[in-house]
C-alpha cells in the first residue's frame, strides 16, 4: 500500500512554498536595489548638505571675526577666533532634506591645535548614551583618533590618513571634500579654511573648520534608511503571505483535477475499467483528462474483448477436444472390428477402410489447423510467391473433395476462366483457402445444393468467390466470421443436417489473404446462400506485390 504523503510533499503546499521564496527572494532583491539606491540617494545629499553648511559656518565665522577687530595681536586673535566660532557653532542643528540632522564640526587653528569644542564645552549631543568631550588644545591627530575610534572600533588607518591630509590641504589654503567610513554607508566630510581678508586684498588662514555626520562617530543608521528598510521588510512578509494564500488557491484549480485523475487511476489499478474524470478544467489538463477518458475507455473495450477471446478460446478448445475425441473414436472402434475379424466381408473391409482413412484425414486438418493458428499468432505466415493458374488450383481442390461432395450430394462448379492470367501467389496458402471455403460450404448446404467458385477482375485486384445455396450467415454474425475464437450458430450447419465446423478455417482464410495483401468479405444472397469473396492484388512485379503484403500483414490485427 502507497504511504500517504506528508504536508510538505503535496503538490499546493510545495507551490505555495516555492512561491514563498520567490516572493521573499524577489522582495529581498527589490530591498537590496532600494537601498542601495536610497543609500547612493543619502550619501549625494548628505555631501551638498555638508558642503552647504560648512561654507555658510565659515562666511559666519570670518564676519564675526572681522567685526571683533580681527587685525589685533597675535596672542588675542586665538582668542576672538574662539570667541568667534563659539558664537556660531554652539548647539548647532540644522534641517536638512532628510529631518532633524546633527553634524560634528571641529575647527583646527594652524598651530594643528583644536580650537573648537574647547575644555568648557562638552558635546552633549548623545546618540545611543555615547558621548565625549574634548580636551584643551589637543593636536589634530588625538582629535582624528577620537573622531574614528569613538564608536568603540579601533582607528582604521586608511580613514586616518585621509582626514589628516584633507586638514592639511585647508591649513594651506584649500577646500576639501570627501568621504570615510565603511563602503556600505560612507559619510561625508568637509575641511574647508576660515580666511581673513585684508583692506588691502591679502589674505590669511586663520584655522579650518572640519565637518562631518553624527553617523560618522557612532555608526548608526540614519534614521530614513531603518524606516524604510522595516517597511520594505513588513511589506516583504505581508506580500509572501498573499502570494502563498493566492498560490494555495491557485494550485487548487490544478490539484483538483490531478485528484480526480489520481483518483480514477486507482480505480482502474482495482479493476474499476469504467472510471471516468468529469472536469471542466482547459488547457494541458483538460486535454490530460479527455486522453485518460479515451484511454480508460479503450481499456475497458480491450479488456472485454480479452474476456470474450477468453470465453471463445475455452469453448474452441472444448470444440476441438470434442473433434479430436469424435474420429479417434471412431478410428478405434473400427481398427478393433479389423483386428477381431468377426463375420467381415470384402466389401466390409473397403467400407471400414474408407471411414477410417476419412476420418484421419479430418484428424489431419484439424491438426493443420490448429498449426496455422499458431503460426499466425506468432507472425509466422510468410507467403512464398509463384505463379498460380487459379482454374487449375480450383479442380485440384475439387478433385480432393469429391468423396465429400458426393457423399453430400452437393455439385460443384468452377466457374474461374481457364484462360486467367496466373496470380502471384502461394500455392499452398491458397490451396488450404479454397479448400477451406468449400469444406464451409459443404458444411452448410443441405443436399442437392451446389458450390460455386467464381473469380472476376476489379482493377488491380482479381476477386474470388465461393457461394452456397445454404441457409446463409445470420446478420449479427456476418461482421465476425473471420474472428480467430468466434464460432457461428450451430443452427445453419442443423438444417444441412452437418455437423459444424472448428470455428478456424474463415480465421485462416482471412490471414491468408492479408498476408498477400487483399481482403475477405462474406455476405448473404438475396436469392438465399452466402458468398464469401476475398481479393488478390494483380502486380506485374512480384517484388512490389509482396512488399504490398508484408506491408498490410504487420498492420493487420488478426
Amino acid at each position: 500500500m502507497q504511504k500517504k504523503p506528508r504536508w510538505w510533499e503535496r503538490l499546493h503546499w510545495r507551490f505555495a512554498l516555492v512561491t514563498v521564496f520567490v516572493s521573499l527572494f524577489a522582495m529581498s532583491a527589490m530591498a537590496v536595489s532600494a537601498l542601495v539606491a536610497l543609500t547612493h540617494f543619502y550619501v549625494s545629499e548628505q555631501n551638498h548638505r555638508v558642503e552647504d553648511l560648512t561654507e555658510s559656518r565659515v562666511q559666519e565665522i570670518s564676519l564675526i571675526y572681522r567685526h571683533m577687530n580681527g587685525n589685533k595681536k597675535t596672542e588675542w586673535r586665538k582668542a576672538m577666533l574662539c570667541r568667534a566660532v563659539m558664537q556660531v557653532l554652539t548647539n548647532v542643528s540644522r534641517k536638512s532634506l532628510l529631518g532633524e540632522q546633527s553634524y560634528v564640526m571641529a575647527v583646527i587653528s594652524p598651530a594643528n591645535t583644536l580650537v573648537y569644542p574647547t575644555p568648557d564645552l562638552e558635546c552633549d549631543e548623545q546618540h545611543g548614551g555615547k558621548s565625549w568631550k574634548a580636551p584643551f588644545s589637543p593636536t589634530v591627530a588625538q582629535f582624528l583618533d577620537k573622531l574614528i575610534a569613538a564608536s568603540g572600533r579601533e582607528k582604521e588607518k586608511m580613514d586616518f590618513t585621509l582626514l589628516r591630509g584633507a586638514i592639511q590641504q585647508a591649513q594651506m589654503g584649500e577646500e576639501v571634500a570627501g568621504t570615510f567610513g565603511p563602503s556600505w554607508l560612507p559619510q561625508p566630510f568637509m575641511a574647508q579654511p576660515i580666511r581673513l581678508t585684508r583692506s588691502d586684498g591679502t589674505s590669511e588662514v586663520l584655522g579650518v573648520l572640519f565637518v562631518t555626520t553624527r553617523f560618522a562617530i557612532d555608526e548608526s543608521m540614519p534614521q530614513l534608511i531603518v524606516n524604510v528598510g522595516s517597511v520594505v521588510l513588513t511589506a516583504s512578509l505581508i506580500i509572501a503571505v498573499i502570494a502563498a494564500v493566492i498560490a494555495i488557491l491557485f494550485t487548487r484549480t490544478i490539484t483538483r483535477p490531478l485528484a480526480k485523475l489520481s483518483k480514477a487511476a486507482r480505480q482502474m489499478a482495482g479493476g474499476e475499467y469504467h472510471a471516468q474524470v468529469v472536469t471542466r478544467a482547459g488547457g494541458e489538463l483538460g486535454e490530460l483528462a479527455h486522453a485518460f477518458n479515451e484511454m480508460s475507455a479503450q481499456l475497458r473495450r480491450d479488456v472485454e474483448e480479452l474476456r470474450r477471446q477468453e470465453v471463445l478460446r475455452r469453448e474452441l478448445i472444448m470444440n476441438i477436444t470434442h473433434d479430436l475425441a469424435t474420429p479417434l473414436t471412431a478410428i478405434t472402434g473400427l481398427g478393433e472390428a479389423l483386428i477381431d475379424g468377426v463375420n467381415q466381408s470384402r466389401e466390409d473391409y473397403e467400407a471400414t477402410g474408407q471411414i477410417i482413412v476419412r476420418e484421419t484425414l479430418r484428424l489431419r486438418r484439424l491438426v493443420q489447423d490448429i498449426h496455422m493458428i499458431a503460426k499466425v499468432e506468432e507472425g509466422a505466415l510468410h507467403p512464398r510467391y509463384v505463379p498460380v493458374r487459379l482454374a487449375a488450383l480450383v479442380d485440384e481442390v475439387f478433385a480432393v473433395l469429391t468423396p465429400e461432395f458426393e457423399r453430400t450430394n452437393l455439385e460443384p462448379i468452377n466457374a474461374v476462366p481457364y484462360h486467367l492470367a496466373p496470380v502471384q501467389a502461394d500455392r499452398d496458402m491458397l490451396f488450404r483457402v479454397f479448400s477451406n471455403l468449400c469444406e464451409n460450404a459443404l458444411s452448410h448446404t443441405p443436399s442437392g445444393g451446389t458450390v460455386t467458385v467464381s473469380a472476376e477482375r476489379e482493377g488491380n485486384y482479381l476477386r474470388l468467390s465461393v457461394t452456397d445455396t445454404g441457409q446463409g450467415i445470420p446478420e449479427e454474425a456476418l461482421t465476425r466470421v473471420f474472428e480467430r475464437f468466434y464460432r457461428a450458430d450451430s443452427a445453419r450447419s442443423s438444417q444441412a443436417g452437418k455437423k459444424a465446423g472448428s470455428g478456424l478455417g474463415l480465421a485462416i482464410v482471412k490471414a491468408i489473404i492479408e498476408a498477400h495483401g487483399g481482403s475477405v468479405s462474406a455476405e448473404n444472397r438475396p436469392q438465399g446462400g452466402a458468398r464469401i469473396s476475398f481479393t488478390l492484388p494483380l502486380r506485374d512485379s512480384k517484388g512490389k506485390q509482396q512488399e504490398k503484403a508484408e506491408e498490410r500483414l504487420r498492420h493487420a490485427e488478426i
